[in-house]
């Protein structure tokens, strides 16, 4: 005989919450006293969440929703946009409006650009956190940076070939220069930007004696072709600072 379950019962499941680790990545005011938020979760991807009554100041959510930390979360709501129930902060990012701010604003900024919707992305979630705790404590910030860039592109499917010349595919060698070709790889060329010993020092993980001009030139491209050309709010920001 099948049971069913009494509405009652079926209401306490639903409102039983789970708690989900997690990332702010953006938030816009909502009405007078709310916010809403994106969201990056472990077991669900991206979500947005409303956080009602998060501008009052004896609101639970008050100033707890920060950026660069990561978070413990409950919510419910099986439309698009889940209500906010709770949160736990794990850490707290103090840092200034500086060059790791304008870091951290891009890598969130990129992250809304490429996440679906409701699509769990745990590999890329344990990479984020990863790279947060990593270009914290790190006085290579841009080398961290190109390094979380690369290995991005390479979960999207964008990868970069450091290893054969794309018309011939021949092994990059020493020698010889290349400019790079973002749809297709590196191309052997007589005045090419990127010379054959940087490309395989980058393939090598060997970012020492790597302009880093180049190098960011070289993940700009590559991440402008994953989006389509589209470009970068927080780009044309931190360009901006540094005139």
């Amino acid at each position: 005989m099948i049971q069913t379950l009494s509405p009652a019962l079926v209401w306490a499941v639903y409102m039983t919450e789970l708690w989900h680790d997690a990332f702010l990545l953006h938030q816009r005011p909502y009405g007078n006293t709310s916010v809403i938020a994106e969201m990056f979760t472990l077991e669900n991807g991206r979500i947005s969440v409303i956080a009602r009554g998060a501008k009052k100041p004896k609101s639970k959510f008050f100033g707890v929703l920060s950026p660069f930390s990561k978070l413990r979360i409950t919510y419910r709501g099986r439309s698009e946009l889940k209500t906010l129930t709770n949160v736990d902060k794990e850490d707290i990012f103090s840092g200034s409006f500086s060059k790791l701010s304008y870091t951290l604003l891009y890598i969130n900024e990129l992250l809304i650009k490429i996440l679906p919707q409701g699509a769990p992305q745990s590999e890329l979630f344990n990479l984020y956190d990863k790279f947060l705790i990593e270009v914290k404590s790190s006085e290579e910030i841009d080398i961290v940076l190109r390094k979380f860039e690369l290995d991005l592109l390479e979960m999207l499917g964008y990868g970069i070939n450091f290893i054969n010349e794309v018309d011939s595919g021949q092994s990059i060698e020493l020698n010889k220069s290349y400019d790079f070709v973002p749809e297709l790889g590196f191309k052997e060329s007589p005045n090419g930007l990127f010379e054959g010993n940087e490309i395989i020092s980058i393939s090598k993980l060997n970012f020492k004696d790597i302009n880093k001009k180049k190098f960011k030139s070289l993940t700009t491209m590559a991440i402008g072709y994953s989006l389509d050309g589209g470009d970068l709010k927080s780009r044309e920001i931190f360009k901006t600072l540094k005139k």
